[in-house]
């Protein structure tokens, strides 16, 4: 399971730029490019951005590592602000199970009989970094984190592009220009040469949304010397009404 640890901390650590990761431009006129108006991008991205008190998924799965590659089923729940909830199966056996609150996470590995109860600063401990449970709700949900009114926008071929650069981050965004869905993020930790790139796709009309969601979702993360990751996600379920229930046992 030191995988799943590793993808979670490099999902995490981009947290430490504290929504401080763009450039130069302040106002309208810097971030101007033909039509394009930092201000109006920022406003079209907050309207479609996707949110629910509930969600309740199920997804193919693959991970991918230096050393080895499965794929398997993978049933996500979240309730927003509250818990996400995530089961991974392979041939109808689970093999793992976790459960992650704002203060705190617990993992099962049922096939090795490890159990792991902490609180998310375990992870700032371990990786030195400062866990941050609302990053991983946006990335599940398919939106952009760490937008700022200070990066630069451009167009890049058909898309809206807008980067960003600190002495510490760096964050680089690609997103559709008539529906503001994102295409592509990718932060980085300059210093510590760690990286997250999220590729979202298949955007559809989903129940209970008002915005399309991303029916695939590839998740790369490079942490640097605790290893590379690669998860790819490919929803075949998807429920945004609820409650829904997240059993977490040991046994």
């Amino acid at each position: 399971m030191r995988i799943y640890l590793l993808a979670l901390a490099a999902i995490l650590t981009l947290a430490n730029c504290n929504r401080k990761v763009a450039g130069p431009a302040t106002d309208d006129t810097a971030a101007a490019t033909g039509k394009l108006r930092l201000n109006q991008v920022l406003r079209g991205i907050e309207a479609n951005r996707t949110s629910a008190e509930w969600m309740d998924a199920k997804a193919r799965v693959d991970v991918e590592t230096k050393d080895f590659s499965i794929g398997g089923t993978a049933y996500l729940r979240l309730h927003r602000d509250e818990a996400i909830w995530m089961s991974v199966k392979k041939f109808g056996i689970e093999g793992a199970r976790a459960l992650i609150r704002p203060d705190s996470f617990f993992l099962y590995n049922r096939l090795e009989s490890e159990y792991i109860a902490e609180p998310l600063s375990y992870l700032e401990e371990k990786y030195k970094i400062p866990a941050r449970f609302d990053l991983l709700q946006e990335i599940f949900f398919g939106n952009a984190v760490f937008l700022t009114d200070d990066l630069e926008v451009s167009r890049d071929g058909q898309d809206i592009r807008l980067t960003g650069r600190s002495p510490e981050f760096a964050g680089d965004y690609r997103f559709d220009p008539t529906t503001y869905q994102l295409g592509r993020m990718e932060l980085q930790e300059l210093g510590q040469q760690r990286m997250l790139s999220v590729v979202n796709g298949g955007y559809e009309t989903v129940d209970g949304l008002d915005q399309t969601f991303p029916r695939n979702r590839q998740i790369a993360v490079d942490g640097g010397s605790e290893g590379t990751a690669r998860l790819d996600f490919e929803f075949t379920d998807l429920s945004f009404t609820g409650p829904v229930e997240m059993p977490f046992s040991f046994r």
